[in-house]
């Protein structure tokens, strides 16, 4: 388990000590102070959804008065899927003049049946069972420039799911007493560190974003539930010519206390670990590494080739590297807006545990 603590920081930690080489980029985005709303049908698949469809706006601006300040963009979503799931969300990321302060943040509503695989780090496709409920997520996180990329701030979650109910339970769903069956809320908020030198966060060829922050949750903001949960995400690109990119991430997420199922570190789904089932694997603690390279065939076709490890334990010590999962895949990539560099992804991917799953979306996976 030491062994396996000390490879996966090691990555993280080689990967942070580029920092302070990093050059500033004058040229890096052009000012255009117009406001671009971009629509699109909404069409997408996952292992997760099926087919879904709906409608997507795309607003992108930029607030600076100097060609340094990056665009911000959003994301305005609503769908309804072929697993009769339906959901609407807002996601924005916000630079203000100078990037002074960078805002981000959602508010998402989703009626949503899922399968539930129980908790830890194994079980089989036979131990599913399906839950359904209603969920309304609010996140929002500011954060003030301390130096060039580097912000520091707050952040905030309310969580509020209800409607709870269970199909074809297995014995999965036995082992655990959930407290929360008839519905609960969680609220949290904490401090939060971010460095940020990506050329584009729709489509990154370049830059480093590394994130911490903490969510602490507890009675005395609204909480039903007691539990911390601290996050760690640091991803690399690099530029290795003007059509090729390589980007890496590293993931951990670790929580203690009370931590209630929804809110439990989920392995899987169209970010992290493609080729499994979203949340298959949950726990109290996560970790996983992963990385893509991108190619660019023609102006507005390319190919990307990915693979990664992760696992979930419910402690430290429950880590090893016996137990990580891993999945690899390629996939196409279909250029709607060659300014904004926004790709239609087409991914597949396999894994262990007999995992695989192709994915329909928007935007890159990181």
């Amino acid at each position: 388990m030491k062994k396996f603590y000390f490879v996966f920081f090691f990555v993280v930690l080689f990967v942070a000590n580029c920092f302070a080489t990093i050059e500033t980029d004058s040229t890096r985005q052009p000012k255009t102070k117009k406001l671009s709303l971009t629509p699109f049908p909404a069409l997408f698949s996952t292992p997760e959804t099926g087919i879904g469809y709906g409608g997507l706006v795309v607003p992108v601006y930029n607030f600076g008065s100097d060609s340094l300040t990056r665009s911000s963009n959003g994301q305005l979503l609503a769908y309804y899927t072929q697993k009769k799931q339906a959901s609407v969300q807002l996601t924005y990321t916000i630079y203000t003049n100078h990037e002074r302060y960078n805002i981000t943040g959602a508010a998402n509503y989703y009626d949503w049946p899922i399968l539930y695989y129980g908790i830890g780090n194994s079980n089989t496709l036979k131990d599913s069972s399906l839950v359904t409920y209603k969920l309304f997520l609010f996140q929002n996180r500011v954060l003030k420039k301390l130096r060039n990329y580097l912000f520091v701030g707050g952040q905030y979650q309310l969580t509020r799911i209800n409607n709870i109910g269970f199909k074809n339970p297995a014995s999965k769903i036995q082992e655990r007493d959930f407290a929360e069956l008839d519905g609960s809320i969680t609220s949290g908020l904490g401090p939060a560190l971010l460095f940020d030198s990506r050329d584009n966060p729709l489509n990154t060829t370049q830059g480093w974003y590394a994130e911490a922050g903490t969510f602490i949750n507890h009675k005395s903001i609204g909480s039903e539930f007691n539990f911390t949960r601290f996050i760690l995400d640091i991803r690399r690109f690099m530029r290795l010519s003007d059509k090729r990119v390589l980007a890496i991430q590293g993931v951990g997420k670790f929580s203690t206390g009370q931590v209630p199922f929804r809110e439990m570190a989920l392995l899987g789904g169209g970010r992290t670990m493609r080729g499994f089932y979203e949340g298959r694997f949950r726990d109290r603690q996560l970790l996983a590494l992963q990385s893509e390279y991108r190619q660019q065939v023609f102006s507005r076709v390319g190919y990307v080739v990915f693979g990664g490890i992760g696992q979930v334990g419910n402690n430290g010590g429950d880590f090893s590297f016996g137990g990580l999962k891993q999945g690899v895949g390629a996939g196409l990539r279909l250029m709607l807006n060659r300014k904004q560099r926004l790709n239609i992804r087409i991914d597949y991917a396999i894994g262990s545990d007999k995992a695989r799953g192709l994915y329909f979306d928007i935007g890159e996976a990181f």
